[in-house]
């Protein structure tokens, strides 16, 4: 077929972000639960994670019980197993001062508010380099049509891009505890909020539909 007609379902672009978060995490002698994102455990509450076979972690523990599991198994804060079990029960075993939706409405203001110098038509670079890596991923859906006399054919499927802008860190103990948030993530430059990397599919015969992407801190 000389031509491919393709629909997005959903194209996700997710920014996966260096931040100042990882000074916090090498300045903790161990793996603290809460306090690395500026939280007070709620030590009586009993997260839900049944996605997470019984073998890894056995089931009905207390935020508490997690906390000291946490932290004798990872002795060096600056584990990145560490880091990601704490994101996995951030939220349920956590408390703020600050809402999530406070905190997140004052990160984006930060990065991309009216004092910011923030450009969606600069690289984002990083120091003496003049390239960086993007990665990209497809997930399949669907199927739905082929045109043999055309030469076209419908499919629907998700695209994943990843890439580091350290334009857009902060640290989440200045904002209330936030380790990600949702930015406008476009192709069309006039509709986007952050930077994103030219893409597109050689024989296309519409257009992409690209919608939010994810900022991790």
């Amino acid at each position: 077929m000389h031509m491919l007609r393709t629909s997005l379902l959903s194209a996700l672009l997710a920014i996966l972000l260096s931040c100042s978060a990882s000074a916090n995490i090498l300045a903790n002698d161990t793996c603290d639960l809460c306090i690395m994102f500026g939280g007070t455990l709620k030590e009586d509450t009993y997260p839900e994670y049944d996605h997470i076979p019984e073998e890894m972690l056995p089931k009905n523990l207390t935020c508490a019980e997690l906390a000291d599991i946490f932290s004798s198994a990872f002795p060096d804060g600056s584990d990145k197993m560490c880091y990601d079990a704490v994101i996995e029960f951030h939220y349920e075993c956590c408390e703020f001062e600050t809402s999530t939706s406070q905190c997140e409405q004052a990160v984006h203001s930060s990065l991309l508010g009216d004092d910011s110098d923030y450009s969606v038509d600069v690289v984002p670079l990083p120091l003496n380099e003049k390239q960086f890596d993007v990665g990209v991923g497809m997930d399949y859906f669907a199927l739905t049509s082929i045109d043999i006399v055309a030469g076209t054919a419908e499919i629907f499927m998700g695209i994943l891009m990843t890439w580091n802008d350290e334009r857009l860190r902060w640290d989440p103990n200045e904002f209330g505890g936030c380790f990600n948030t949702l930015f406008r993530a476009s192709l069309d430059l006039e509709l986007t909020n952050i930077w994103v990397p030219p893409f597109d599919l050689l024989n296309r015969d519409a257009s992409l539909d690209s919608r939010f992407g994810l900022v991790t801190a």
